[in-house]
Parts: C-alpha cells; structure tokens; sequence
C-alpha cells in the first residue's frame, strides 16, 4: 500500500510541474498582448501576480525587468535584474535584459562592464559585441570600437557595422585633397585650360579650417592662388567665410572674399544667404547667392541662384543628389543656365554670353578614409554672340581623411 502511495505520488509531481508551467505560459501570453498594446501597466500587474504566486521564478523576475525597462523605468528594471546578473553563477538571459537596461538608459560604462560578463561566458555573441562596440564609440574609445566592429561578421550586422565604422572615422579631424580640372572646347577649338590645387582641412570643436593652394596654366601662363575656408558651426546652421590671394591677374582675381550664411528653419528645407567679391586690376566682381535645397530621405533638391551685380548677370543651378551616409558615397546632377562661368573662376576676359551646362559627379569611398570624386560638366556656350560651341569640364578630386 504504501509503495503504492509513492508510486502515485511520483506521477503526480510532473503533472503539477505542468500545471504551474501551464500556468506561467498562459500568464506570459497575456503580458506579451499588453506590452505589445503599450500597456505597461497591465503587463506589469500581471507579472507581480504571477511572482507572488510564483515566487522565486526566474523567467517571471527577468520578464519584470525587461517590461520596465520598455515603460522606461530603468532604475527598476535595474534593481530588478541585477540579483540575477551580479551573482557567481549569472542567469544569463537576465544579464542580457540588464545590458539593454543600460544601453537603452545611455548608461555606457556600466553596460560595457555587463557586456564584458555577458562575452567572458559567450564571446562570440554578436548582438552584444554590437551594443560594446556603440559603448565604445559613445566613450570615445574609438579604436576598441572598430577592433569589435572587425570581428563582427554576421550579414544581419553588417549595415550596421557599415554605419558605426562610418561615424567613428568622421570623427577625424584632418584630411588633404588634391584635384585637378581640364577645361577644353570643341568646334572650334582653343589650347585646353588646367586647373589644379592641393588642401589641408583641420577640424576644431565648433568649426573647420581649410587651406588651399590653387594653380592655373592658360596659354603659356601660370598663375597661383593661395586662400582659406572657414566654417563656423552653430546649434542649428553654420557660416562660410573664405578669403583669397593672387600674386597676379590674369588666371584669378587678386583678391577673393566669400560668405554665406545656412540654416535650417522649416525642417526638411535648408536655405542659404551669401555673397561672393572679386578684384581684378581693372573690375571688381560682387556676386550674391543663396541656396534653397528640399532634402527626403536619401535624396535633395536644390535650387541656386548667382547674380553678378557688376555686370548684370545671372545664372541658375538646379540640382538632383542622392546620398548613402553609411558607405559616405553620393552622385549628383546639375543643370545651369546663365553667364556666371563654371566655378565662377572670373577672370577678365568675362561677358555677358549665354551657356547651356549639364553636370554629374560621383563620389565613392575607398576603405574607411580614402576619396574618389570625378565630375563631368559639358556646355554649350556662346563664345561670341550668336555663336556656339561645346565645352567640357572634367574633374578628378582625391581626399584622404586622418
């Protein structure tokens, strides 16, 4: 009899196990349907029922956290998990819970230490050598940042890995440039023009300095100009300034001065207001420009305007761009009409002559810090009145940032 006793009593021990399991599962199943209404109050009443019948149970406590932790009650969902995680043996589902807890309350140095005792047990967990790696490069510790970024190898990363590479080698604050510009014409023909120039850009907390020096070859003369950019950068626009000097005439003016002004005031609009002044020996040459560009998405619509105030001439730009921040590649179209010359390199031998242009330029990124940035223009001006030809415009810039 009483072997029988325990014969039934041994049956009966899984089907209570069962019935508490039932029971939890059916409970999680109504907090699943409230977290996912936002009801996060609902969900959590749910669970504390359960963990006062339940006491003890793991699944329900880590559930409570992860639930704070979405109503964005960190420091509960903080309390909540941590017995589980700071013990000798870690309920390593509780520990992840508490990673996001960190992560999501921008608490970066407490959710590396949790990062490093999640991989100490299963370093090749990628989802958190994710979230270490944005840690890192929050706490500007960059170069681990990128170490865990190169060991990352899942497809499901990689964009990610893409973009988080992408913003720590922005942060470098030098670079040089060098580019070179060939203007030839066809029908009739004349000796092609060369441009060229080399530039260092430096980066400081609020704005960017750029110096240049610029050459030009044209029929049996060269010429050089030497001038710098200034970038001021405020909450919500930034100022360019740029100032140039010429030790002659002929190629480029003897003196350059440049500013404008972009803001953002109607969120996906930027605008622009700015002026350009060039002294040659015998002409000044004011221009006033401004931009009005409606960006979506990956894609921007820009329209630009230059009139020259000295001359009474005016030309019209209208662009068509679209860019990928991650891979930091874009490719441009522009149409212009007017008389301004393409870059507005006056020279003294400007005239109030029509030209038809239409431009595309590519930018693409070789490894993390090189770039490649050909530009084709092709005109079709009017060299003397009432005549025409064609002129092409190519250009090849090359950028290295450090």
């Amino acid at each position: 009899m009483k072997l029988l006793r325990t014969i039934i009593f041994c049956l009966m021990i899984p089907m209570l196990s069962f019935g508490q399991d039932s029971d939890i599962d059916a409970g999680f199943k109504q907090v699943r349907a409230k977290a996912e209404s936002k009801d996060y109050n609902g969900a959590i009443k749910i669970l504390n029922i359960l963990e006062k019948k339940y006491p003890g149970n793991e699944d329900i406590i880590i559930y409570q956290g992860r639930v704070y932790s979405w109503k964005k009650e960190f420091a509960k969902a903080k309390k909540t998990l941590r017995p589980l995680a700071d013990r000798d043996q870690p309920n390593i589902e509780a520990l992840e819970a508490l990673i996001n807890a960190y992560y999501w309350s921008y608490d970066f140095e407490a959710c590396i230490t949790y990062c490093d005792q999640y991989l100490a047990t299963q370093p090749n967990a990628e989802n958190i050598l994710m979230i270490k790696a944005v840690c890192l490069e929050k706490s500007n510790r960059n170069e681990e940042a990128v170490a865990i970024l190169n060991s990352i190898k899942g497809k499901e990363y990689q964009e990610s890995t893409i973009a988080l590479k992408t913003v720590i080698s922005r942060k470098k604050k030098n670079a040089i440039a060098a580019s070179y510009l060939n203007i030839s014409t066809y029908d009739p023909a004349q000796a092609p023009i060369h441009y060229g120039y080399v530039e260092y850009l430096r980066k400081f907390t609020n704005n960017t300095v750029i110096g240049r020096v610029n050459v030009g070859y044209r029929e049996g003369q060269t010429e050089g100009q030497a001038e710098v950019d200034y970038y001021h950068t405020f909450k919500r626009s930034y100022l360019y300034t740029n100032a140039g000097i010429s030790n002659t005439n002929i190629i480029f003016p003897k003196l350059r001065l440049g500013a404008e002004y972009y803001f953002a005031p109607l969120g996906q609009f930027d605008l622009s207001l700015g002026g350009r002044y060039m002294n040659f020996e015998n002409d000044n040459v004011t221009l006033i420009t401004g931009q009005a560009t409606y960006r979506y998405k990956n894609y921007s619509f820009g329209y630009r305007p230059y009139y020259d105030i000295d001359n009474s001439l005016v030309s019209h730009v209208v662009s068509f761009q679209k860019t990928n921040e991650d891979k930091e590649s874009l490719i441009r179209i522009e149409l212009q009409y007017g008389n301004v010359p393409y870059l507005y390199l006056y020279n003294n031998f400007t005239e109030p002559l029509k030209a038809y242009r239409i431009g595309i330029q590519y930018q693409y990124r070789l490894a993390e810090s090189f770039f490649v940035r050909p530009i084709f223009l092709y005109e079709y001006e009017e060299y003397l009145p009432g005549i025409m030809r064609n002129k092409y415009n190519c250009q090849v810039i090359f950028t290295k940032r450090f």
